[in-house]
């Protein structure tokens, strides 16, 4: 700002910074993830500061200009996510590492969530009107 004029003078932005729409907390309550518009998943503690954890993220889908919702297993073992391909992608939570990529919808895959009791099940929707559950 200029003294005495309330006009901005100077916009100050950071281009490595990207929105983050979709933000889920890991099971033990330690983690944020959230899917950066930047085609990556980036990781938070979600305690104290909320320090960010620039070596954890998941890398590989294709999700720009989407609300894409990851997911944890309920063991908090594995991350996944749909992309606007409509494939579901797992990673391995320790490695960062894809571990198994599958097509589960025509369109955007837009949200998944693994089932709470029965460990081998997930549940996608996309914006081809369905709802899946994969086994």
């Amino acid at each position: 700002w200029e003294f005495g004029i309330p006009v901005v003078v100077k916009h100050i932005a950071e281009p490595t910074m990207h929105s983050v729409p979709a933000v889920v907390l890991d099971p033990k309550k330690k983690f944020l993830i959230g899917q950066s518009m930047d085609n990556k998943i980036i990781t938070y503690e979600a305690f104290g500061r909320f320090k960010f954890q620039g070596k954890r993220q998941f890398k590989g889908h294709t999700n720009a200009g989407y609300a894409i919702t990851p997911g944890f297993s309920a063991d908090g073992k594995w991350v996944m996510s749909g992309d606007l391909d409509g494939k579901l992608w797992f990673w391995d939570w320790q490695k960062q590492k894809n571990f198994r990529v599958i097509k589960a919808h025509d369109g955007v895959c837009m949200s998944c969530m693994w089932h709470p009791m029965q460990a081998s099940r997930v549940v996608t929707c996309g914006w081809d009107g369905a709802i899946k559950l994969w086994d």
